[in-house]
């Protein structure tokens, strides 16, 4: 039987911000100015500041194919000196980011403050630890839950699973998410980003290629919690999944990669 194995890795390293990126040097540059204006504005108020989220998970899509793709900033503040509520804390946030980048938008977003730059939107989420060595320590970590209440959340403990997943599947996993990602934002974003990730990670593969891989996830994807119109988009895709996999058997090629098309932003 035909396959579109390579065709799949192509398109998954299409939907990746790698290394070689044009849009890499643009977000590490903003990265470090961001990171620079946020310590002269707030000195020793900031214990830290980290990358966190589908950028550092390496699961984020190029602007280009995700218009909702951001980079999440944990600005880390030393909140048993300070002790202010959420809303204060991203009022700061907003008051920093208006005053630093006047020609740019930014607003309130729960839980962050949103910056949008011309390459892509960074999320600046006011955070605090209540133990000592945040590198060390991300069990302890609270984010804003409302203006006035903080929720704990595990930062790490997603990306370290979907890590170990990764790796325990040949490296397809995250390929995979890249692809699924493509195809959700694609038509207009049934899913929610994160748990269409935490869905594919906790699958589990009988096979590690890619094409088996996909058109698993696909099969095996749940829009349970979710609307009628979620539900409408997963049952199209996977009728695109099964006119691709009938034209493989048919050793009909084209016919196959068109019906691709109907899935993923290639055309």
């Amino acid at each position: 039987m035909l396959t579109i194995e390579e065709d799949l890795k192509r398109y998954a390293q299409d939907f990746y911000i790698s290394k070689n990126s044009p849009e890499k040097p643009k977000i590490e540059a903003s990265l470090r100015n961001i990171k620079n204006k946020l310590e002269l504005e707030f000195g020793d108020r900031i214990l830290a500041i980290e990358v966190f989220g589908s950028y550092k998970r390496k699961t984020i899509l190029p602007r280009n194919y995700d218009s909702r793709s951001d980079i999440d900033l944990l600005i880390v503040f030393d909140h048993e000196n300070i002790n202010v509520n959420p809303s204060t804390y991203r009022k700061h946030l907003l008051e920093f980011a208006e005053q630093q980048y006047p020609n740019s938008i930014s607003y309130k977003s729960q839980p962050s403050v949103v910056l949008e730059l011309n390459h892509i939107n960074y999320d600046l989420v006011p955070t605090f630890t209540q133990e000592e060595g945040f590198f060390n320590i991300t069990d302890e970590v609270y984010i804003p839950l409302s203006d006035t209440e903080w929720q704990h959340t595990d930062i790490d403990g997603f990306s370290e699973e979907l890590d170990e997943r990764n790796e325990e599947y040949n490296y397809i996993v995250k390929r995979i998410i890249r692809l699924l990602k493509a195809w959700n934002a694609k038509v207009g974003y049934p899913f929610e980003s994160y748990d269409l990730e935490q869905q594919v990670a906790g699958m589990d593969f009988t096979d590690d290629d890619i094409e088996s891989g996909f058109f698993y996830a696909i099969e095996n994807l749940s829009a349970d919690d979710y609307s009628d119109y979620t539900e409408r988009k997963l049952e199209s895709l996977q009728a695109n999944a099964e006119k691709i996999l009938e034209a493989l058997e048919d050793e009909d090629i084209d016919v196959a990669m068109r019906w691709l098309g109907r899935i993923l932003p290639i055309n």
